[in-house]
């Protein structure tokens, strides 16, 4: 039976392990083991039988917008329902911290548009690109598609910038 739950620092081998899997080929920014130490309470992990098979952050950028990120399952247990239940848990935590926008960088937009996501330009998440876009080797040719939930904040809290960019929307 698949739940997800809380991540604790006893996952944190098992979701470095999953996330390895996926950073290889650059489908997922590595994480160090002392990053996901900090960043624990960010995770939510899905268990099948008690066995960590999936995880999923949240990152919180302020009240204006959240990232879910290291949404990974490991092979062999696609199909299950896993990365929705971790994508659900997440937008759970999110709508707790009343955040008004949720965004993430995907190759499966498909996936996330099942679940309310549309489609978004990277110009509209400039909290994102600062973050982590500018320490990423696929800068100048990412192939991910940046996707939202709810309001695109109409300037950025870190930076001041304003977006007076429209929205593109995907049809589901």
């Amino acid at each position: 039976m698949l739940r997800t739950r809380s991540a604790r620092l006893a996952d944190v081998e098992q979701i470095h392990a999953i996330i390895r899997l996926y950073s290889g080929d650059g489908t997922l920014l590595p994480r160090s083991m002392a990053e996901l130490c900090e960043n624990v309470r960010d995770f939510v992990v899905t268990e099948e039988d008690g066995r960590v098979i999936g995880c999923g952050a949240l990152h919180l950028y302020g009240i204006h917008l959240a990232e879910i990120r290291s949404i990974a399952v490991l092979p062999g247990s696609n199909g299950l329902g896993a990365g929705r239940k971790l994508v659900k848990a997440l937008l759970k935590e999110a709508a707790r911290h009343q955040v008004s926008c949720v965004c993430l960088f995907t190759r499966i937009p498909e996936f996330f548009a099942k679940l309310g996501f549309a489609i978004a330009t990277r110009e509209e998440l400039p909290d994102k690109i600062y973050k982590d876009c500018m320490h990423c080797p696929r800068l100048h040719a990412c192939d991910e598609i940046a996707m939202f939930r709810g309001q695109i904040p109409r300037q950025s809290r870190s930076h001041d910038i304003e977006i007076p960019i429209p929205l593109v929307r995907l049809e589901a």
